[in-house]
């Protein structure tokens, strides 16, 4: 049995064939390339790699073409396996007819592939466009005889007139509606615009004064005595706020001191920060001023510090 020439079939027919211990026989298409002034074409070659499909379909190619069993294919294969590397292993080539020969440096197995070796893919057949002309070639088209044009009749080409009058139709409208965007709806815009921005003004404008000015809240709070207007007092610190970070109670404090507040930021460790407002008064307005406070600035701990 010649598994030499079932390994060329084979491989002709798969573009690979592996073979236990000599490794995978694979058709390698090497591109074109230049050869002095020379373009060469195209051609392919066999290469043998380690890696493989680990299958019994060579075996099974054989069987088929010896009309014997899988089993006996396979040992006969593994025979040529263990005889081929006995070969290679004492200098020895193993070839391959019209394809190329095996052959070992060092340790390693290479292929090389006959100088006349030569392969071409098979075509893609285009049986759809084949059919077609047969059927062409079986059925011809019939010939068609050629009329004149009918001649036109001398009448009013109402779809010309129809197009026009739609057109007309068209530009009026078009007319009609610019002058309404640009002319009318201004105006309405213009008088229904106005009232809003006029609205926006007071309710943006009007608080701000009134949440952010301390003295004029406490000189109401304090009117019913004159005496404690007339006779400031001591100073005393109330707490007005507490911040975690230093960066939260400073923006606090530059919107009290927009505001014309008399306040100051009081470290009492890294996460804690006072908001501090000062006041003058007697001992017995503390609480006065205390409450005052709270009901100012929403702050219910509010409080007296050294």
């Amino acid at each position: 049995m010649d598994i030499a020439k079932y390994i060329g079939q084979f491989l002709l027919k798969n573009q690979y064939c592996y073979i236990h211990g000599l490794g995978n026989l694979e058709l390698k298409k090497r591109p074109a390339y230049t050869s002095g002034k020379q373009l060469e074409a195209a051609q392919y070659e066999v290469v043998v790699t380690q890696s493989g499909s680990i299958d019994d379909s060579f075996a099974n190619f054989i069987a088929t073409n010896e009309q014997i069993s899988i089993s006996k294919a396979a040992n006969t294969l593994r025979d040529f396996s263990n005889q081929a590397r006995k070969d290679l292993a004492e200098g020895k080539e193993v070839e391959i007819a019209h394809i190329g020969k095996y052959v070992q440096e060092g340790n390693k197995i290479r292929f090389i592939t006959d100088d006349k070796f030569s392969f071409k893919p098979a075509g893609i057949p285009l049986l759809e466009n084949s059919r077609r002309i047969e059927e062409q070639k079986a059925n011809p088209l019939p010939n068609i005889p050629m009329y004149p044009a009918p001649k036109k009749a001398d009448s009013i080409n109402w779809t010309m007139v129809t197009l026009v009058v739609v057109m007309l139709l068209i530009l009026g409208g078009g007319g009609f509606g610019a002058y309404y965007y640009f002319v009318l709806q201004k105006k309405e815009r213009v008088a229904t615009t106005m009232p809003v921005k006029d609205t926006i003004k007071k309710v943006v404008v009007a608080p701000v004064v009134d949440t952010m000015h301390i003295h004029d809240s406490l000189m109401a709070a304090k009117a019913h005595d004159d005496s404690v207007a007339a006779n400031v007092g001591i100073p005393y610190k109330f707490v007005i706020g507490e911040y975690a970070s230093e960066a939260k109670a400073q923006k606090r404090l530059t919107q009290l001191l927009t505001g014309k507040n008399a306040a100051a930021v009081q470290k009492v460790d890294t996460n804690l920060f006072l908001m501090v407002t000062t006041v003058n008064c007697k001992a017995i307005d503390t609480t006065h001023f205390k409450d005052s406070l709270m009901i100012f600035f929403g702050y219910k701990k509010v409080r007296i510090i050294p």
